[in-house]
């Protein structure tokens, strides 16, 4: 590691000499003068009682009828961002504590936190789910024992912390994965495979690539619910705006088959996406490990970027990608930086290459190309120029469209090329029209102030 750690610290030295050559790099390409600003609205089913809905789901799907009064329960609580995850986890506990239950919170997130106990206990912390805001203790360890093999001697893991338990249940949010797509994606039967097997659960999966998700989750949940004390999964369902949508119960036998292959594609039928087929140039605000797993949504942007898997992923075909900056939430973990084909040097000199390349060593060949450095211009303008000289349709052609972050596109900016097609769309309307401009040092200033960023 500490040989790693002088590479890489050579290696910013280096790039920070490449930052200084980039500057002299100078070319003039048309840029659209204005851009439409665009409100985009999506259906949007909501819960109104979010505790009821909870409680409901565990009484009729017959979860709560399948425990004994007494029974300890271990309630599984992952590391992804849920929408209202502290509400639901302590909706979930309180339930059962009315029916005569004994719960506890473990820690279902694989590797995540550092792949510590401590490290997923402060991870649960920030999501907002600790013993207080629950009501239950919190039990972590990284320990596991195996609980099975799948037909090709894949073995799968259950920590201690849970199989301890006389029953396990899972708070999972089932949503459209950033790495493959397949009949079951992310959701109660990967968080099982992946989260309740901790560290070595991970590693087993991940280090066969996107191919093993689609052909093991769905045998691998029969081996959990046969082989293990999993009782099911409070699964839940968000709209494109974050919030939730569904709660619903799903017992062991209903985990990675069909009552979760419906709700992952109700799930996709309610995601948020871009509005328009091809886009000839994206910009993109910021990118990062709070926004998406891959730094930036692959479902958005219609790029996978894995060796062995088709490229044809989405429903939007955007010639050029480009990433302005990171997030600050990120601490300089670019992981997704890849997914981009052009950045700038503010957002380069922020990426720390020990936490990149850790993540993308984890994850193995899903982060292979994501990893990668883009091409890097001096600042927002030559990036914008080097965008629309390469896209291949000449100004004021360009399908330009600029976004916050994947996890925010229903407020967009788009060239004067897509007015008809915004106009035209059921989901669109024009709420304003802005000058696109640049300081003097080329930072962005309108329709975003990117000046001193």
């Amino acid at each position: 590691m500490l040989w790693g750690r002088a590479f890489l610290s050579c290696y910013t030295t280096r790039m920070i000499d490449l930052f200084t050559q980039i500057q002299q790099i100078e070319f003039d390409s048309p840029l659209p003068a204005t851009l439409l600003e665009v409100e985009q609205r999506f259906e949007a089913p909501r819960v109104g009682d979010l505790v009821l809905a909870t409680r409901s789901a565990l009484e009729t799907s017959g979860l709560l009828a399948r425990m004994r009064e007494g029974d300890t329960v271990a309630v599984g609580v992952g590391s992804r961002g849920v929408a209202n995850l502290p509400v639901i986890a302590r909706a979930v506990v309180a339930r059962l504590i009315e029916a005569g239950l004994q719960p506890y919170v473990v820690p279902a997130m694989g590797s995540h936190g550092g792949a510590t106990a401590e490290g997923q206990l402060d991870v649960l912390a920030q999501l907002g789910v600790t013993e207080a805001s629950v009501g239950a203790p919190i039990h972590a360890t990284m320990e596991v024992r195996e609980i099975g093999r799948l037909p090709d001697g894949v073995p799968l893991y259950q920590g201690l912390d849970s199989s301890a338990a006389d029953h396990t249940l899972l708070i999972a949010r089932i949503k459209p994965h950033t790495d493959f797509h397949s009949q079951v994606e992310s959701g109660p039967a990967k968080m099982a495979v992946i989260g309740l097997g901790k560290q070595r659960g991970a590693l087993a999966m991940h280090s066969l690539g996107g191919a093993a998700f689609q052909k093991y989750l769905m045998p691998a949940a029969r081996i959990y619910a046969a082989g293990t004390n999993l009782g099911g999964a409070i699964a839940v369902v968000e709209n494109a705006y974050d919030e939730t949508a569904e709660v619903v119960g799903l017992t062991a036998d209903a985990i990675g088959a069909a009552p979760e292959v419906e709700l992952l594609q109700k799930a996709k039928s309610l995601m948020a996406s871009l509005p328009f087929p091809a886009i000839d140039v994206l910009v993109v605000r910021q990118l990062g490990k709070n926004i998406s797993g891959t730094g930036m949504d692959t479902n958005i942007l219609g790029r996978l970027l894995i060796p062995r898997q088709p490229e044809t992923f989405g429903d939007v075909d955007v010639a050029v990608v480009v990433a302005l900056d990171l997030t600050e939430e990120t601490h300089g973990n670019a992981t997704g930086m890849g997914l981009a084909n052009i950045t700038t040097a503010r957002m380069a000199r922020k990426i720390d290459w020990v936490s990149t390349y850790t993540n993308g060593l984890t994850s193995g060949i899903f982060s292979m190309y994501r990893g990668s450095l883009p091409m890097v211009m001096a600042d927002d303008r030559r990036a914008f120029m080097a965008a629309s000289h390469c896209c291949a349709v000449p100004q004021p052609a360009t399908r330009m469209v600029l976004i916050q972050d994947t996890l925010h596109v229903d407020r967009l900016w788009i060239s004067p090329a897509l007015r008809s097609a915004a106009e035209e769309h059921p989901r669109l309307r024009v709420v304003a029209e802005h000058t696109l401009s640049f300081s003097p040092t080329g930072d962005l200033i309108s329709p975003w102030c990117l000046a001193g960023a």
